[in-house]
């Protein structure tokens, strides 16, 4: 059955299923012992007990080995010879299942140590060995890819390999700037594009240091595009990627959300917080050519463990979020040294993919998103970096304020039940299509972002914006102004407000969204538990409503023992109210914006989320999507599938501590698309007919009882 199935399924590959996996083979071969005991039926035989729809396999790795007999470079010692490559294409082609091949770019043992000149040259002095973080140390030996004599090497590697197998996908891993390069070949051709030399100082005021980092992230964007069509002249119709885990890493990785144009589809591997899964699949959905995205992560506790496994209901659950965001899943084992695997997570792993199988058939279409939350690949830095040596960049960084104050409102609109996406500069010619868009304390932007915005907004549209959004263009310059100052309906006069202040809101219906405090803090300091918010002085004239005004401590400085400039030791409470705007909305054109000088998104504090979510329903009014009335726990998305007539919304019980409590009730509500009426509500996988009601205007109300994780229904419409 299934093989008649498949004979008559046109989809790609990766469209096929949504259950992946791959092992990881960064073996050394200095040992005769190291892969000895590799066999590829047994690897396939562990895939099939896994219950995967496709693998993920090494043809190369971090070490510059290869696992096929290459004419290009060297293959590993262990195999004798042996093509475990083709072996395990064929087996896999027997199976059924996808077969998608890995191959490790910039990351090359082999490579660094056969060719010093091909080494990047950090900026921060250790030539060609990734610094920064302490997953890659100096066991990492990394090649520049504006080395002519390396490229050549990887696009040769690339048509060896696609030209001699024929494989479904091809994956390229670590397509990124591990560190700062200053090489030979980076400098000379910066000197050749500019006529000038590296800067040696990050100052994202200087269109000469914004100058170079644009340089850096389209020098990468040509490696991927050359990799990727490499692989294609060699293999016509196969699917490339590369990894996109880092494009939400800080600026000195170099990769862009422009790099999304050298993929067929986009794939990440993760291993942070269950908001880290949520924005990152969120963020590739938007940016994919095509789906579903993929979203990888480790078996392992950590990367870096090779036996601590996760727990049965965490890799669970991580498998259902993704169900939920509509992504694949690929959980990463690592195979022994010896060239053996442990059964015992396959079967772990079994289990789990059976569940997800069964949602399966009610996966894909566009998803419902009233909201639209901006990410900005130029702002993934800091202005507190300005004036730092160039060699002392922090490498690796996977915070900024950028990026805390879209975690943070992803947050909230996720607790609040409030359908939302994230959307790019790829998006700005579609804004129309969503009925708010956040602006979170965007730090640098060009014209047409402000023109698109602007528009966006005179036509009718909303917008939350906070702290520095649209102040600094993205060729660094600074200026007087919000770009943005007419939406706003507010001036920006300063920045240096000290190291603590606060916001007081002024009406009613904003007092009582952060009772019991009276005002919301904000620390511009790292402090001990790593805070770090502000906020801007704004001036008259103020066009729009003020809703919250500035409130100051007793002095602007932090203080000493010496000094007579603060009044409680352990904190510094407020001590005088101002009449200075804080928070602002103002009517533009036929839409509406509320603008924030503080980044309230970026404090995780109930009385912050409580009124941040006020602020963005007021913008949306009556006319959310869909909602639930239920615990913040509870994940929620719903799915447009126009060629079904059916909304799919999904419910994922996802507390902190898990295994997870049983919610006894998720009280919902869909509205239909216009025109149509709804006609049926099920409960899938299973079909069974769930109660509901409709009101005046047509939308559905129901409720889930007893949801243990995961629950899916399909509310048909004619």
């Amino acid at each position: 059955m299934n093989a008649r199935k498949r004979s008559t399924d046109t989809r790609p590959w990766f469209q096929r299923g949504y259950r992946r996996m791959l092992v990881d083979m960064h073996i050394a071969d200095w040992d005769p012992k190291l892969l000895s005991k590799y066999n590829p039926a047994a690897m396939v035989k562990l895939y099939r007990t896994a219950n995967l729809s496709s693998v993920m396999f090494y043809a190369q790795s971090h070490l510059g080995l290869c696992y096929w007999p290459t004419k290009t470079g060297k293959m590993h010692s262990g195999l004798r010879g042996r093509d475990i490559v083709g072996e395990t294409l064929g087996l896999l082609r027997k199976a059924k299942m996808g077969a998608c091949i890995y191959y490790s770019v910039v990351y090359n043992n082999w490579a660094y140590l056969e060719h010093p000149e091909w080494r990047m040259v950090s900026a921060a002095g250790r030539p060609g060995v990734a610094d920064g973080d302490e997953i890659v140390g100096s066991r990492y030996g990394i090649c520049c890819p504006n080395q002519p004599g390396y490229r050549a090497f990887a696009m040769a590697q690339t048509g060896e390999l696609l030209g001699g197998y024929r494989f479904d996908g091809a994956f390229f891993d670590m397509t990124f700037w591990p560190m700062i390069c200053i090489c030979d070949r980076c400098k000379a051709r910066y000197m050749a594009e500019t006529g000038a030399e590296v800067p040696q100082t990050i100052d994202w005021f200087s269109p000469d240091w914004c100058r170079f980092q644009d340089a850096r992230e389209r020098w990468m964007i040509e490696f991927a595009q050359e990799l990727t069509a490499q692989a294609k002249r060699a293999s016509p119709g196969v699917t490339v990627y590369h990894n996109f885990a880092t494009a939400t890493f800080n600026w000195t990785l170099g990769l862009s959300c422009r790099s999304a144009r050298a993929n067929d589809f986009l794939g990440a591997d993760a291993y942070g917080d269950p908001l880290n899964q949520l924005v990152e699949s969120k963020l590739m959905f938007g940016l994919s050519k095509n789906k579903p995205v993929e979203f990888m992560t480790s078996r392992c506790t950590d990367l870096r463990d090779h036996e601590e496994n996760k727990s049965f209901e965490e890799m669970r659950v991580t498998a259902l979020t993704s169900v939920l965001s509509g992504a694949a899943m690929l959980f990463i084992d690592a195979i022994n040294p010896d060239g053996s695997a442990n059964p015992g997570p396959y079967a772990m792993i079994h289990d789990i993919y059976r569940e997800l199988s069964a949602y399966e058939p009610w996966l894909g279409g566009e998803p419902v998103e009233d909201v639209a939350v901006y990410f900005s690949s130029d702002s993934k830095m800091d202005f507190g970096e300005n004036g730092r040596p160039l060699r002392d960049a922090a490498l690796w960084a996977n915070t900024y304020p950028h990026k805390k104050s879209v975690r943070g409102v992803c947050r909230v609109l996720q607790q609040g039940h409030v359908p939302f996406g994230i959307i790019t500069r790829k998006d700005l010619p579609d804004l129309n299509r969503y009925k708010v868009i956040i602006l979170p304390n965007v730090l640098r932007m060009d014209a047409e972002e402000v023109i698109a915005f602007r528009e966006y907004v005179r036509r009718g549209g909303r917008i939350y914006a906070s702290r520095y959004t649209s102040l600094t263009e993205t060729r660094g310059v600074r200026h007087e102004d919000f770009m943005l100052a007419d939406v706003f309906g507010c001036h920006f006069a300063a920045d240096d407000l000290g190291s603590v202040s606060y916001v007081k809101p002024r009406t009613a219906q904003l007092l009582k969204a952060i009772r019991p405090q009276t005002c919301m803090s904000f620390v511009s300091i790292r402090d001990h538990a790593g805070r770090s918010a502000g906020t801007l002085r704004l001036r008259g004239p103020v066009k729009g409503e003020v809703l919250a005004t500035l409130t100051m401590p007793y002095a602007r400085t932090w203080g000493t023992v010496l000094e007579k400039n603060w009044v409680s030791i352990h904190s510094s409470p407020p001590w005088q109210d101002t009449d200075t705007p804080a928070i602002i909305t103002n009517r533009f054109g036929k839409g509406a914006a509320v603008y924030s000088a503080a980044d309230i998104e970026s404090v995780a504090c109930e009385a912050n989320d409580r009124l941040l979510l006020q602020l963005i329903k007021r913008l949306l009014g009556h006319r959310q999507s869909a909602w639930a009335d239920t615990h913040p726990a509870v994940w929620m998305s719903v799915n447009h599938q126009p060629d079904k007539s059916r909304l799919v919304a999904g419910f994922l019980n996802y507390p902190a501590q898990l295994p997870a409590v049983p919610i006894a009730e998720v009280p919902f509500a869909l509205q239909p698309p216009p025109g149509k009426r709804f006609a049926r509500l099920r409960m899938v996988p299973g079909g069974k007919s769930l109660k509901f009601k409709t009101s005046r205007s047509g939308v559905l109300l129901a409720t889930v009882h007893a949801l243990d994780a995961i629950q899916m229904v399909t509310a048909e419409y004619q």
